[in-house]
């Protein structure tokens, strides 16, 4: 499906019908947040396609992860954060090998995918929640805390595997920041 039929088709699973959304702030948040996701989606997974499959094992140095360890957790991390809204059971994925590049692209992937279908389960009551669980060993978060969390976490590591890019010699796929609000 093209990006131009799929972020309104995303946004209008993720937003009910106006009626049923008394909070605007809420309603705008996760429409905004859901067009967001989507543009980091598809960077993370331009990222990933520019690494050719023999330098997943590259890393800059040697206390980082591999380019291919740091993907794995990207996704990962990300179902940990949407896991918390108890709305969809998570992949029940282990992580494949870090060098196997389209075991790697079919993890990432289906954790996106995963936090697509939180994404499309979402309500203002879940908008506005002040009580989802991250890990049982942190006191509970706010919705939009979780969502922030993610998208920052998406963009620090994403970052850094850019570097990983650069140190092979590759040019990172170019960066947009869209959509405008």
């Amino acid at each position: 499906m093209k990006r131009r039929t799929l972020v309104p088709a995303l946004a209008a699973l993720a937003v009910p019908a106006e009626a049923q959304w008394s909070n605007p702030f809420a309603q705008a948040f996760l429409k905004s947040f859901v067009l967001h996701w989507q543009d980091t989606r598809e960077y993370t997974l331009a990222v990933l396609d520019a690494m050719p499959a023999d330098k997943l094992t590259s890393k800059v140095n040697a206390a980082q992860r591999t380019f291919g360890e740091q993907i794995l957790h990207i996704a990962s991390a990300n179902s940990a954060y949407f896991r918390g809204f108890g709305l969809v059971d998570p992949p029940a994925l282990k992580p494949p090998a870090a060098d196997d590049k389209a075991a790697v692209r079919a993890f990432v992937v289906a954790h996106f995918d995963y936090s697509d279908a939180v994404l499309a389960k979402i309500d203002q009551t879940q908008v506005l929640r002040t009580d989802v669980a991250f890990s049982p060993r942190l006191p509970k978060h706010s919705t939009v805390d979780i969502f922030l969390r993610a998208y920052m976490h998406t963009a620090h590591h994403r970052g850094q595997i850019i570097s990983y890019l650069r140190a092979q010699e590759i040019k990172p796929p170019t960066w947009k920041f869209e959509p405008h609000a």
